[in-house]
């Protein structure tokens, strides 16, 4: 018996047994462990017993033992996690949306929209398609981005925003027209520009047909209030979508300094920004101070360092919104007449499509 019960030990220890065979073995080691409590407790009434178990047996029972404790202790562990991350995700979606307009999830879309708006020229989030999905511990946010040439918009891309609880990530951007999101020097501060550079912008539009319409960037000899720049060029037949403003007194050593603005006044991609009863000068502050709120997640999305934002606001606090560059659209052989009013002083091309207007 004993030499049977050592075969189906290694048997067993080994993993040679089927599982029938197992189970019935892990039924006799049950039995044996019942034999054990019951040997022992009489042994405790009667001293003069003298029973062993062989050490064959004693690892098998160990061995059955271990066995039960990991399964109860993986049992535990799976019940516990079921438990916990349901109410950490729970936990998640009051963190990013308690608090209605004032919530963490609803800042960060509101942050991402001003944000983008004010750096990105002629670039606005897409409010509509905005998609968010609550994660554990985080939340991710799609902002589809468009803009508009001639009397249309289109989409030119996006961006996804990684939130860990209140940390935000580096977007990941997606955009259509790697080109132009990459061009860099869309206006030239007048304290930087010696001379007049519009010819390349004025040879690019002759070479255009005229059925189609353009997207340009104008940047003007000084610094002007927006409603002088807009009477100035009231008789060209050209829309205004976003106005470059004088944040900083001096840029002559760094003319091409990335620009802060506000859209214009034919954008159709702003209605987030109309304040009724405040001035476009009031809602620029305004979005300037909601930016410096949320200072970190503003320098994250808009991948500037160090904005200046609270000596910007003092700025345009005492001297007032001043624009010294626009982007306009229309018809290019419109733009084409627009660059010789002396008030330009430089162009860039953007992007063409053709006519809608």
């Amino acid at each position: 018996m004993n030499e049977e019960f050592k075969k189906r030990f290694y048997q067993y220890k080994n993993g040679e047994m089927s599982d029938r065979e197992m189970a019935a073995f892990e039924e006799e080691l049950e039995k044996l462990e019942v034999y054990q409590e019951l040997i022992e407790s009489e042994m405790q009434d009667d001293r003069e017993w003298d029973v062993g178990i062989s050490p064959e047996k004693q690892k098998a029972i160990l061995s059955y033992g271990k066995r039960k404790s990991y399964l109860r202790i993986s049992v535990l562990a799976v019940i516990s996690t079921l438990m916990i991350l349901p109410l950490c995700t729970l936990g998640s979606y009051l963190y990013y949306g308690l608090g209605g307009k004032e919530s963490t999830g609803n800042q960060l879309m509101e942050t991402a929209a001003v944000t983008v708006a004010t750096t990105m020229p002629n670039v606005l989030v897409d409010t509509s398609g905005l998609k968010s999905q609550v994660k554990l511990f985080g939340m991710n946010t799609e902002f589809p981005l468009q803009k508009q040439i001639g009397t249309k918009t289109k989409s030119v891309g996006g961006e996804r925003i990684e939130m860990f609880l209140d940390t935000v990530k580096s977007p990941a951007v997606n955009y259509y027209d790697l080109d132009a999101a990459q061009a860099k020097h869309y206006f030239a501060h007048p304290s930087g520009l010696k001379e007049r550079t519009i010819d390349k912008a004025g040879q690019t539009l002759k070479k255009l047909p005229e059925g189609s319409v353009a997207e340009v960037y104008l940047s003007y000899d000084r610094a002007y209030p927006s409603s002088q720049v807009y009477s100035t060029f009231k008789k060209y037949d050209v829309k205004f979508l976003w106005n470059a403003i004088e944040t900083e007194k001096n840029l002559k050593d760094s003319p091409y300094a990335d620009p802060l603005g506000f859209p214009g006044k034919d954008s159709k991609l702003a209605p987030s920004f109309e304040a009724q009863g405040q001035t476009d000068r009031e809602q620029f502050i305004s979005a300037l101070e909601f930016m410096s709120h949320h200072k970190k997640w503003a320098q994250v999305i808009s991948k500037r360092k160090d904005m200046k934002l609270s000596s910007r606001i003092d700025y345009v606090e005492h001297h007032g919104m001043n624009v010294y560059g626009s982007v306009v659209t229309g018809p290019t052989k419109e733009i084409e007449r627009l660059l010789k009013n002396k008030t330009v002083k430089a162009a860039n091309i953007g992007e063409v499509e053709l006519w809608n207007w």
